[in-house]
């Protein structure tokens, strides 16, 4: 046997096709998961920073309804009953201002002479910081450090700039486009050396703006905001206003870099990026930007969101390497494991391989030594439990009991040559007793075809006689159905007219009760008129100033009249419907015995049927037993011609078989001998 090639050996077929492309698909799969695994964490850290920014844009608005919040309160409490109670409306600002635990303004401004007591409050008792030289109510309450001083560091001084400046000019100009009072948040200015922020409402009364009510907010909160969420998930945060002002800023505040704060974003590095910031919706998704950042030269993400209340615009900013540290440590880490893990692979398929070859190897030899009929050598055992060595152990037991097949097949050839002579003789003897007991079988199966022809025709006449029994039974069955469908209805029939008879009774009594108010109206109207009469007296003796009432007494009696009259009519209605209604329940209660008496008939009707039913299916019963009896005994006719007609065929195919098996008993000695020259060739083991 020559060697195969290393292409077609078994070594170089599993290298090909099995531990080369297993290497390949396993480098695959490790390069594709390792791609999707950096996807998979950009996304994710993408969807960190615009959590982060939806959190503050979230944060912001919610403080920006708060400080709204309260300057609609302020307003709104003018409207409702303080408007133009200075004294009142000077006292419940200062009591809302001192809630506040950083420096807070708090304020009130009407319209010049709004509520018409400019003039009057100059001759007041109402302190003169609450006004202005003309006597306009504008009071400024501002608070500094509450907490410590318990609202004695309280200063009330007068609004100014009221014609200039935004936090009153800006609610007054939209309340004039829109008829609606709505909050207002100015852009940051300074107030004695602080940055504060304006939440301003209009006073609106009878539809009529009346002035402003107002908060100025320390912006020192949106600083600790912004540096909280830088400290949380390291992030620089940006607050821009709705006119483009940075608010608030992290960025700049190490040593060295330019402050941001209060500045126009067109005046800073940030002028390009600015558009598309201040273009992103408000209440919408969070938009993650990527760009190089001018003040940092290096790529970065921007995770941008404007608050539905001011129209502020939060900017988180994150550097691209921090955002894909995580990716990329992944990627190497999943890298670094798929080629470990593919080598590893790759040098355990190879293991496997040698040994496989090996074993595979000696069981070639073995089976081409076992071809060639040499059956003198014993094969080796193996240990390997793989199905190699199964196969080798396999070889090892085909082996020994080919060996010993060889031997025995020589041995019983020998003895089957004996006894085909003998099967060749038996076979000519069954050949005749077959063909005898044919002719005889002939003979009876004729004599059953006629007993199963007559069996039929008497079936046929019973199981016709019992079809018109069971007709008989189902038009019986169903005039039962029509009688008891007859009785269902005539009960219903009794059900309605109790039903409609008690129905008559409760207009009866309904009736009774309308005749007892009739005679309330009567006595009424009969007392109505003698009042009337009374009133008429007692206004002509009053002469010319009861003339007017006498009429009017007169009109009182004329309509009691009427009501008396028509009074009468419903009565007499009444009481004819009562008449009817009495006579409609003697008649129901007649024609409901009548009902009663028809449904006994109905039930007297449908236990005769039923008897009738009864009878009909017991004959129904007797003549389907005499009918199956019948087809009984035709189908065991049937049964016994059909064996006698098969007794018959295998008589002939027992002559047949006989002849066959005289042939087969030469072809056995045939084949015997050549058995025995097959066999003559192996060489067995002593």
């Amino acid at each position: 046997m020559s060697k195969p090639s290393f292409a077609n050996s078994l070594s170089g077929r599993i290298l090909l096709f099995g531990v080369i492309p297993t290497v390949l698909v396993i480098g695959a799969i490790v390069a594709w998961s390792a791609i999707e695994t950096y996807r998979s964490l950009r996304t994710a850290e993408e969807s960190v920073l615009a959590a982060d920014a939806s959190g503050a844009a979230v944060e912001l608005n919610g403080r920006n309804e708060r400080w709204s919040l309260v300057a609609a309160i302020l307003a709104q409490s003018q409207p409702a009953g303080m408007f133009g109670k200075r004294v009142e409306s000077l006292d419940f600002i200062r009591q809302v201002n001192a809630l506040n635990d950083l420096t807070l303004t708090t304020y009130l401004v009407y319209e010049p002479n709004g509520d018409g007591n400019d003039a009057a409050s100059l001759k007041s008792n109402l302190p003169r910081e609450s006004m202005d030289a003309s006597g306009r109510f504008c009071p400024v309450w501002t608070s500094v450090n509450w907490a410590e001083t318990k609202g004695k560091g309280d200063k009330l001084s007068p609004a100014t700039g009221m014609e200039t400046l935004e936090f009153y000019q800006g609610p007054k100009s939209e309340f004039g486009k829109t008829g609606h009072a709505e909050a207002f948040i100015t852009e940051p200015r300074s107030v004695g050396g602080a940055m504060v922020i304006s939440h301003v409402f209009p006073i609106v009364v009878d539809g009529k703006f009346q002035g402003i009510a107002g908060v100025d907010r320390d912006l020192r909160k949106l600083e600790e905001l912004a540096n909280g969420i830088k400290t949380r998930s390291g992030a620089d945060v940006l607050l821009i206003s709705p006119g483009g002002r940075f608010v608030a800023s992290t960025v700049g505040t190490h040593a060295g870099a330019e402050s941001l704060e209060m500045k126009p974003i067109s005046e800073t590095p940030f002028a390009a990026m600015g558009a598309r910031w201040m273009s992103v919706g408000a209440g919408g998704s969070v938009d993650v930007i990527e760009a190089v950042d001018p003040m940092l030269n290096e790529p970065c993400f921007y995770g941008v969101e404007r608050t539905t209340t001011g129209g502020w615009t939060v900017v988180i900013r994150m550097t691209a390497a921090e955002v894909m540290a995580p990716a990329r440590a992944a990627l190497i880490r999943n890298v670094v494991i798929g080629g470990v893990g593919t080598v590893l692979v790759a040098g355990l398929l190879l293991l496997v391989t040698g040994g496989v070859v090996r074993r595979v190897g000696r069981a070639a030899t073995a089976a081409d030594r076992i071809a060639r009929g040499d059956l003198t050598q014993e094969i080796e055992d193996a240990t390997s439990r793989d199905e190699t060595g199964q196969l080798m152990r396999s070889m090892r037991t085909m082996d020994g009991s080919l060996n010993s097949l060889v031997g025995n097949v020589k041995q019983a050839g020998i003895r089957l040559n004996s006894t085909a002579t003998e099967i060749a003789a038996t076979s000519k003897q069954q050949e005749a007793s077959s063909a005898t007991f044919g002719a005889a079988s002939n003979q009876i199966a004729a004599a059953v075809k006629e007993i199963s022809a007559t069996g039929q025709d008497l079936v046929k006449t019973m199981e016709s006689v019992s079809r018109m029994a069971a007709e008989s039974a189902g038009l019986a069955t169903t005039g039962r159905a029509g009688l008891q469908s007859m009785e269902g209805v005539m009960r219903d029939l009794d059900g309605a007219t109790a039903s409609i008879a008690e129905k008559l009774n409760a207009i009866n009594e309904r009736s009774q009760k309308i005749t007892t108010v009739i005679t309330t109206i009567t006595k009424v109207a009969d007392q109505t008129n003698i009042l009337s009469i009374n009133a008429a007296i007692e206004a002509e003796k009053a002469g010319e100033y009861g003339s007017g009432f006498l009429v009017i007494a007169r009109e009182i009696r004329r309509l009691a009249d009427q009501t008396a009259s028509a009074t009468l009519d419903i009565e007499q209605m009444v009481r004819q419907m009562q008449g009817a209604v009495s006579a409609g329940v003697m008649e129901m209660d007649r024609f409901s015995d009548q009902v009663r008496r028809g449904v006994r008939d109905v039930v007297s009707a449908g236990s005769q049927m039923t008897e009738i039913i009864d009878r009909v299916n017991k004959s129904t019963d007797s003549f389907k037993q005499v009918n199956e009896s019948m087809q009984a005994q035709s189908e065991g006719a049937q049964q016994i011609s059909d064996a006698m007609g098969s007794l018959v065929g295998n008589a002939n195919q027992t002559v047949q078989s006989a002849r066959e098996f005289g042939r087969a008993a030469a072809d056995l000695q045939s084949a015997i001998g050549l058995l025995r020259d097959a066999v003559s060739k192996f060489r067995l083991r002593e």
